[in-house]
C-alpha cells in the first residue's frame, strides 16, 4: 500500500517524538513536515527535530517551506537537501522563471489558494519538470478538476494531502476525514503510484483521520 503519514500541521504542539508516535501509532509510517511555521517539531531545531524522527522510527517524506515558486523574490531557505520540498507557486508563473529557481532540487507545488488552476499546473510540470503535491482542499480553491483533468495532473503528482472540510460562504470549515474527501486522490492514483498520502487533519482527533486513511486506501487500491 502506499506509504501513509501526518502532515506536522495536524499535531502543531506536538514534540517531534509525539508526532512521529501519533503516526506510527494509528497506520502511518512517516510524516511531511512544514518548515518556518514554528510547528513545536522544529523549535530545538530542523536537525534536533529530523533526527528524534528518526530515533522514534519514522520516515520523512517530504518537507515544506513557504516560497512561492514565480516570485522573483523566492528563496528556498532552510530545507534540508536529502528530502522533497514542497513549496507554493504565484498565480500565472513564468516557466523560464520556475526552472531556474527549481534547478538542481526536488522541488513539489502544491495545489493552494492563490497558485494555479490544473491547466497551468500541468503546463508547468510538463516544461519545469516539478512536481505536484495533490492537496484536496488547495485544489477546491483553484477550481477543482474533472476526471478527464485529474488524468492529465496525474503522472505530475508525487504525493497528496487529505483533510476533511466543507466549504461554506463564511469560508472553510474543517471536520474529520470522510470517503469522499479521498475521489480525486483515488482518481489520480489510477493513473500513477504515489510516494505516500498525508493527512492534515485540523479537526482535532488526527490518529482517527489516519486510520480512517488507510482503511480507504486498502479498501480501493
Amino acid at each position: 500500500m502506499t506509504p501513509i503519514g501526518l502532515s506536522s500541521g495536524s499535531l502543531p504542539h506536538a514534540t517531534a517524538a509525539d508526532l512521529a508516535a501519533t503516526a506510527l501509532g494509528h497506520g502511518g509510517s512517516g510524516l511531511d513536515l512544514r518548515i518556518g511555521k514554528g510547528h513545536a517539531w522544529e523549535l530545538d531545531g530542523v536537525e534536533r527535530g529530523l533526527s528524534a524522527i528518526a530515533a522514534a522510527g519514522a520516515e520523512v517524506f517530504f518537507t515544506g517551506v513557504g516560497a512561492r515558486l514565480g516570485d522573483p523574490a523566492a528563496e528556498i531557505v532552510d530545507a534540508p537537501p536529502a528530502w522533497p520540498v514542497k513549496v507554493f507557486c504565484v498565480e500565472r508563473p513564468d516557466p523560464g522563471l520556475v526552472a531556474e529557481q527549481a534547478a538542481g532540487r526536488d522541488l513539489w507545488v502544491e495545489t493552494h489558494a492563490g497558485g494555479p488552476d490544473v491547466t497551468t499546473l500541468i503546463d508547468l510540470a510538463e516544461r519545469t519538470g516539478v512536481g505536484l503535491v495533490l492537496d484536496v482542499l488547495g485544489l477546491a480553491e483553484i477550481g477543482g478538476a474533472d476526471r478527464h483533468e485529474l488524468a492529465a495532473l496525474a503522472p505530475h503528482v508525487r504525493a497528496a494531502q487529505v483533510k476533511g472540510f466543507h466549504r461554506t460562504p463564511q469560508g472553510t470549515r474543517h471536520r474529520p476525514l470522510e470517503p469522499r474527501d479521498l475521489e480525486p486522490v483515488l482518481a489520480v492514483m489510477e493513473g500513477t503510484p504515489l510516494r505516500c498520502v498525508t493527512v492534515e487533519s485540523r479537526a482535532g482527533n488526527p490518529g482517527a483521520d489516519l486510520a480512517l486513511l488507510a482503511k480507504l486506501l486498502k479498501e480501493n487500491t
